[in-house]
Order: structure tokens, then sequence, then C-alpha cells
């Protein structure tokens, strides 16, 4: 329904993604920009102020993993995948990223739940009671734009998958999760979803014991 709402269609959705990154990477490159393809025509402008960043790519598919290894952007691997998946993804993109344009690994970023409590068992516990409840109802809320059937997705399995892969626990059990993942990809940046307890204090909460507990252990044993 999004696509409905801000008027990109389903056309662009599925046919236009590669001219859209196109776009993007010429405008943050700065200076100027233009576009004379499918979904993007205008003339020259200019950007006010430039900007000099550099995208990553959400990465789900064979897809969208092939745009970003053949214009040499890193890549973002979603919390949906383990470590072997990710492995796999990385070893991919290796294949078909040119020599040229293949940035160091280290600006790939690989996405995962990170929630730290006195013991695994209770981290585990807390998150498998308060994920669900917002979880569900929001993946039920995905409208279709063209009626398309979704496919169901099983909430309690998928929260169960999180807890087991994720840096979920103590902060022993969390950093161990982290480092085997830099271990079995390669990727050296990993952004965490602190929220999934969905409690304010919490997250605010878990935010300091991360900083405090786990962090400077794994940038330790990372030297």
């Amino acid at each position: 329904m999004d696509l409905e709402v801000f008027g990109t269609g389903l056309e662009r959705f599925e046919r236009g993604f590669g001219e859209s990154l196109d776009v993007l990477v010429r405008a943050l490159s700065g200076g100027r920009v233009s576009a004379e393809g499918e979904f993007f025509r205008f003339r020259e402008v200019d950007l006010v102020p430039a900007a000099t960043l550099r995208p990553v790519v959400a990465c789900t598919s064979e897809a969208t993993l092939e745009l970003a290894a053949r214009r040499g952007l890193p890549m973002l691997l979603g919390m949906h995948v383990d470590d072997r998946e990710k492995a796999a993804a990385v070893a991919a993109y290796d294949g078909l990223c040119p020599e040229a344009l293949c940035p160091e690994r280290d600006g790939h970023v690989a996405a995962a739940v990170g929630h730290v409590a006195d013991s695994t068992r209770q981290a585990v516990r807390e998150l498998k009671e308060a994920m669900p409840r917002w979880l569900e109802p929001g993946l039920a809320g995905y409208v279709p734009v063209d009626g398309r059937r979704r496919p169901a997705r099983d909430v309690p399995a998928y929260v169960d998958f999180l807890t087991r892969v994720h840096p979920v626990g103590s902060a022993e059990r969390c950093v161990e999760a982290i480092l085997a993942t830099a271990e079995a990809t390669g990727v050296r940046r990993i952004v965490l979803m602190v929220e999934g307890i969905g409690d304010h204090r919490r997250a605010v909460d878990n935010v300091r014991r991360l900083g405090a507990e786990v962090l400077p252990r794994v940038r330790a044993a990372a030297l």
C-alpha cells in the first residue's frame, strides 16, 4: 500500500530499483545530477548542499545483492539470515563485484537483535514474551498493492530464530555472538535493534548495558 500512497507504483517497485539506486549514487557523489531513464527524467540540477555520502544497499534477494555488487556498494544483511547465509552472501558479492570497485569488507553491515539481561534464559524469555505482541500485528498490517497473497509468517518461530542466532542473552553470550558473526562473515559493522522488548525504559537500559558490558569486550577481542 506504500507504493500507492507515495505514488511510485508496482512497476517502479519491481523493475525500477536499479535506476533509483543509480540516481541516488550520482546525487550523493556531489555537484550536479540529471536523469534520462524509464522512471526518472529531469534536467541537470545543482545539489545544495552537495552530498558526499555512500549508500548501503539492503540485500534481501539475489537481485539486490547483484545490484550492490555490480556497483561496488556495500551490503546491509538483514536479521532474517544466519551467519552461514550472511557468509554466502559476502562470497557471492565478492564473485560479482568488479575488482576496481569492490569495497573493503568492513563496508558491509550486518543487522541483528541485541538484548542483554542478567542471564541468557531471562533475555530469551523477555523477547519471546514481548516481540510477538507488536511484531505479529505489524506484519499482518501489510496490504499488497495488487491484492496478491502474502506468505504467512510464523511469528513465534521467527522470534525463536532471532533469539538463537543473534546477540541475545547475558553479556558473555552477546559478546560471543557478535564475534562469531564477524569471524564467520568478515563483516565488521553490526547494527543492533535494541528496542525488541517494546518498553522505553528497558530499551534505554539495554543500550547502556550493551555500551558498558558488551562492546568494550568485543573491541578488546577484535584488536
